[in-house]
Order: structure tokens, then sequence, then C-alpha cells
């Protein structure tokens, strides 16, 4: 899915719902009920989150793109009994398995997309920040 305007604006909704939420509980005076004024470090923090939260919900959820892990490759032993064996013995040795691969991206349930937004709203800056840098290094 490409990154569209359209995209974006909704997901910027989203994230600042999210976020005035989690503000609104940082100010409010639990004794009183009342909201205590002032802007506060984590208030410039969820400022900068809920720019981020859209790019990072489309990295966590939507991004379609291959990437490749990098892979470790073991050289196999080699024994010589494999060497000399006869044709009736490798055909009895098991077969190793296929390599796992990971299952596609699928749908959330609404659930777990609100959990993933509350999550987002915290770590949507560190999710960006690693994703640009992923995409300098492998460019």
């Amino acid at each position: 899915m490409k990154l569209s305007a359209r995209y974006w604006l909704r997901q910027a909704g989203i994230g600042l719902v999210f976020a005035l939420i989690i503000a609104t509980f940082g100010h409010l005076n639990y004794t009183q009920w009342r909201l205590l004024p002032g802007m506060t470090g984590a208030d410039w923090y969820f400022l900068f989150s809920w720019l981020c939260f859209p790019f990072a919900k489309w990295v966590t959820l939507e991004d379609k793109r291959d990437v490749k892990a990098p892979t470790i490759r073991r050289k196999r032993k080699r024994r010589a009994a494999d060497q000399t064996a006869s044709v009736y013995e490798q055909m009895q040795q098991p077969k190793r398995e296929p390599r796992l691969e990971a299952a596609p991206k699928a749908p959330l349930k609404w659930y777990w997309r609100g959990l993933v937004d509350v999550v987002l709203v915290f770590v949507g800056p560190l999710i960006l920040g690693g994703f640009v840098t992923y995409s300098l290094r492998h460019n």
C-alpha cells in the first residue's frame, strides 16, 4: 500500500485521539479531578510522537515490501561415512524439513489495532528512527 495523503490524514487523526487521551491522563490531578495547565517535556514528546504515528503505523502494519534479514549460513560438517555410503544408505537417511517462512501480514482485529495504536503513540519516534536508519544503510 502506498503512503497517500488520505491515509496519512486518517492515521494522524487516530494518533491525535490516542495522544490526547494519554496527555489528558498525564495532566489530570486525580485528587481534585481537574486538569493542570502548562506544557511539559512529555507533552512535547507526545506531539512529536503524534507526527510520527502515521508513518510508524504504516511501517508496522501496511508495508508490503520484502525486507531480507541477514541469514547465518553454517558449514555442514562432512562425515567420511556419508561420502562412502551407498545409494541405499543415503536414501534411508531422514530428509531435512523445508525452511520455515514468515506468514504474510493479515488484517488485525479491532482490539489488536487499538492496542497497536496505544503502543505506537509511545514508540512512534523510535520506529521512525529505526526505519530511516535501516533504509540509509541498506540502499
